[in-house]
Formats: structure tokens, sequence, C-alpha cells
């Protein structure tokens, strides 16, 4: 048989993955997306922190989602795949606090008391300044924070699936 008879295999489509990652563009910006939402109700106060079902609901799903990929997604990068995933999260949540600061009801008309106890620590002139900053560097600890506890799931989920996938090909030999 000639090399030109046999039937040339067609490569696996591929994706386009994230940087530093192996989960596609899609899957991580899906995953940051769908935190916005309580992001967003909260800081206009329409779904106020702590108010319900709905509040608990909003705040609790994408890291469900989160898991549930953790879990389920083969991958080479479980640590970089979430923690990659967590600086975006933490991202949003600042732009967003930030492009709502202003609002009527805005995040910048009642800021958390932890910011406003850090900002009088400083003098006037910095104290709006300060706001800002701790308000940025409580988003990024809340999405790495999240990311890196995924991350742990996603890594002793791929521990378990190598694990079973060795003992099955050990009794199927």
């Amino acid at each position: 048989m000639r090399t030109l008879d046999k039937a040339i295999p067609t490569p696996p489509k591929a994706h386009l993955s994230a940087r530093f990652t192996d989960m596609p563009a899609w899957l991580l910006l899906t995953l940051v997306a769908i935190g916005l939402p309580r992001t967003i109700l909260a800081d206009l106060d329409i779904v106020p922190p702590e108010s319900g079902l709905l509040y608990y609901f909003l705040a609790l799903a994408p890291f469900a989602a989160w898991l549930a990929v953790a879990v389920l997604r083969e991958t080479r990068k479980p640590i970089m795949d979430f923690l990659v995933l967590g600086s975006l999260y933490g991202l949003s949540l600042a732009v967003v606090h930030h492009a709502l600061w202003n609002a009527d009801a805005g995040y910048g008309n009642r800021p958390p008391a932890g910011a406003v106890g850090f900002a009088g620590n400083f003098s006037p002139a910095l104290q709006d300044l300060a706001l800002h900053g701790y308000t940025i560097m409580i988003a990024m600890a809340i999405g790495l924070g999240s990311g890196l506890a995924v991350a742990v799931a996603a890594w002793v989920a791929g521990k378990v699936r190598a694990k079973r996938h060795d003992l099955h090909r050990k009794f199927t030999a």
C-alpha cells in the first residue's frame, strides 16, 4: 500500500487558548463574565449584599461553575488555568467597582468600612487615592484567592483522574 492511498488524519480542531493556560479563551471569558451580574447589581444596590436568596445565587453560582470546570475538565496546567481566571475575575471586579463608582447608588457613595478606615490613615489629599487603591487590592485578593482555591481542586481532580486511569490500565492489560 502506498502512502498516497492512506487517508491523512485531520488534526483535532485547535482552540485559541488564553496565554499561560490550557483553557480556551472563550471558556475563560465566560467564567469571568458569569460573575459580573452580582457585582453590577450589588454595586448599584439593586440586589444588596447578603439580601437574600437571589444575592447568594448570583454570588455562589459562578464559583460552582468554576468548580465544575475544575473537576470535569482535563488540563495540563490546573494551577495556571485558575490563577489566570482569578486574576481576570479580580480585574473585572475592580473595573466594575470603578466604572460604577460615581453612580447614584454606586460603590463610591458607600465604600466598604475597611476601605474608609484604611484611607483615614492618609492625608486628605491622598485619601481618595488610598480608597481606590484599597478597593483594587481587595478585588484582586478576592479574584486570586478564589482562583487559587479552585486551582487546588482542579489539581486534586487531575491527580485522582490520573490514578483512576493507571488503575484501569493495570486491570485491563
